[in-house]
């Protein structure tokens, strides 16, 4: 087997997971800009979600469960980011930064 082969195989998880990713994170961005265009002066917090989970399936029912519970107090889901390293470094599943706007 043919080294460029070989890196072939190895890059091909990674572009395939970008192919899927990349646009969802595009119109999460595209949303949270326009209702920050729309709502300028909207009060702003952001929350960091450690996960208990360590499968992508369990993190997204944590991860809406707590978008649930912040829509009840009348937040609005803006955007999710990565957590700092240092931040996650304690938690099994990792963690996110959520941020909420109220209007």
């Amino acid at each position: 087997m043919s080294i460029p082969l070989i890196i072939f195989f190895l890059a091909l998880p990674v572009v395939i997971a970008l192919l899927i990713a990349l646009p969802q994170r595009l119109r999460m961005e595209r949303r949270a800009r326009q209702l920050l265009a729309e709502h300028p002066q909207a009060e702003q917090t952001s929350v960091y979600l450690a996960f208990r989970s360590a499968w992508a399936t369990g993190k997204r029912i944590e991860m809406d469960a707590k978008i649930a519970e912040m829509r009840s107090s009348g937040w609005t889901f803006l955007r999710a980011h990565e957590a700092s390293p240092l931040r996650t470094i304690s938690s099994r599943g990792g963690g996110v930064t959520l941020q909420f706007i109220r209007i």
